[in-house]
């Protein structure tokens, strides 16, 4: 990671008090309480420790909350269950728009909007992401940059000092769908100037312990026009301080054709249907630096990843099998960009406004019953410390280890099948396993070779744990009482140089082992 980087009733307190043990059966309690399809294929994942592929990246380290005023009365308990299961933030993207601060009227600044959200939320994250947004004073004020900048100014330098986890600004929020009427894709960067000013203005007016940092400009998608017409002007603005700290921009799919201000549909190809089509994007975006001369080790900050952008989905009527495809569809893409170099992919979204599809906590449910809740109505009724499948396979990746090794498998085509990611460290070794189908219904029984063990696993007592995600197993909609995550089997074994176990994985399901020392914890 470069330096500029550094760097979710007695039912409800069974499922919220941690991971619970179900007795191991015959042959492995890796298949305990899964509906396994009796039609399966055969997958061999193949790891090898003695392969290192570097420093991990813990994905789950890197997420969004929404707007402060969504779930505000959730938000403390929210942040404390968060920190609590081991998903304390390297950076987390936060919300403030401009307009809601800033009165032209008056001139004057209100931050009571935003202070106790991003109070809570510097106890979440080692560092915050602000998503500034200045789309009302562009789009519906017709503001130019010069009359933006002081307000942009202002609302850094008082938030830097309340403030100091508040570290990266991103320019704008899909200006190429929200200020699509009012910027044209060569005038964007006009507007992008304002915010790197203010940024170096600040940066020496404060002199921070830990300096702003800024980038954008936060397109809906990698979309060549709006992001060619940027670097263009990036590469010919002559100011000598001039910055660009990091690429963003959205991945959910690609827009074929149209825009959002003209009339008619838009083709619109989601990454759901082949994650692996995303692979490319940094030496996309490298190409396009390179060819200007600019820097090509700057980040790409893909800050919204997801199988369902906007309001859509695959089971229209009833969104309870769209929370398991949701909880393999965004791990499938996390997979492709953790294996592209300079490239940091956010997590979305720890309760959203009005979409559950999206949720890493349970929100729009109570008593194990949907209910219909957007932010700001009904709050009291939202429950807290319940994650949604995504949330534990977040929960799962936080349990990972600090090294990432080679995992090979052999049933991973076009995007659909077996994924594995090993890691190892110190304490041991751990494998987190899926099955990606999101709407087909292929079941694989997977064969783990774990090859190569570290040297200070061989021949001694091992701790092996399993955990798992899938239709009845830490998922809210099957049971509320086991709605987190849960540990499916405990076990001794004492490997040699290898070990090798075998488990069913039925659609969208996914499968952690971790392999510890006695008396150390995963």
């Amino acid at each position: 990671m470069q330096t500029r980087v550094m760097g979710f009733a007695a039912a409800v307190a069974m499922a919220v008090s941690g991971c619970t043990t179900i007795p191991e059966g015959s042959p492995d309690a890796a298949t305990a309480g899964s509906s396994v399809d009796p039609v399966h294929r055969q997958a061999t994942v193949s790891v090898d420790f003695s392969r290192s592929k570097g420093e991990f990246l813990h994905p789950e380290r890197f997420n969004n909350v929404s707007r402060p005023t969504s779930f505000p009365q959730a938000r403390d308990a929210d942040v404390a269950f968060f920190n609590d299961q081991g998903l304390h933030g390297s950076i987390y993207r936060v919300w403030v728009d401009t307009h809601l601060i800033h009165d032209p009227q008056t001139g004057e600044y209100d931050y009571a909007i935003v202070d106790d959200y991003l109070a809570d939320l510097s106890r979440l994250s080692d560092h915050l992401l602000v998503a500034l947004d200045t789309r009302v004073q562009v789009r519906d004020r017709g503001e130019t940059p010069a009359q933006i900048k002081p307000v942009i100014k202002t609302i850094l330098r008082d938030l830097k000092r309340r403030y100091p986890a508040v570290r990266y600004i991103e320019a704008f929020n899909e200006p190429d769908h929200n200020m699509v009427k009012a910027v044209k894709p060569e005038d964007l960067y006009d507007y992008f100037v304002p915010y790197y000013e203010a940024v170096n203005e600040v940066n020496r007016e404060l002199q921070p312990d830990v300096p702003l940092e800024v980038g954008g400009p936060a397109l809906t998608t990698l979309k060549e026009d709006w992001l060619n017409a940027f670097l263009d002007d990036y590469a010919a603005d002559t100011n000598p301080g001039k910055r660009l700290d990091f690429i963003s921009y959205h991945a959910y799919g690609l827009f074929t054709s149209g825009g959002p201000a003209e009339e008619g549909p838009r083709a619109y190809h989601f990454y759901k249907g082949d994650p692996s089509e995303v692979s490319g994007q940094r030496a996309q975006i490298e190409a396009a630096l390179r060819s200007r001369g600019l820097d090509t080790t700057i980040p790409s900050f893909l800050t919204e990843i997801g199988i369902y952008p906007g309001p859509s989905f695959d089971n229209a009527n009833d969104p309870r099998p769209d929370y398991l495809r949701n909880a393999v569809g965004v791990p499938s893409l996390i997979y492709w960009f953790l294996d592209q170099p300079h490239t940091i992919p956010f997590n979305w979204v720890l309760r959203h406004k009005t979409e559950e599809r999206k949720d890493q906590l349970i929100t729009r449910a109570r008593d194990g019953q949907p209910m219909a809740v957007k932010a700001g109505e009904d709050e009291k009724e939202v429950p807290t410390g319940i994650f949604t499948p995504y949330g534990n396979a977040m929960v799962m990746f936080s349990k990972l280890k600090d090294e990432r090794v080679v995992a090979d498998s052999d049933a991973l085509k076009a995007g659909k099948g077996i994924y594995a990611i090993a890691t190892k460290d110190n304490t041991g070794a751990a494998v987190l396993v899926w099955n990606y189908q999101l709407t087909d219904s292929q079941s694989f029984r997977v064969t783990l070779d774990m090859n190569q063990l570290p040297a200070a696993l061989r021949g001694k007592p091992l701790i092996r744990k399993q955990y798992r995600i899938d239709d009845r197993i830490s998922n809210y909609w099957a049971n509320p009482a086991t709605a987190n995550l849960q540990q499916v089997s405990e076990t001794t074994i004492v490997p040699g140089d290898r070990h090798q176990m075998t488990f069913d994985l039925t659609p969208n399901a996914l499968q952690l082992v971790t392999i510890e020392l006695e008396g150390r914890k995963p």
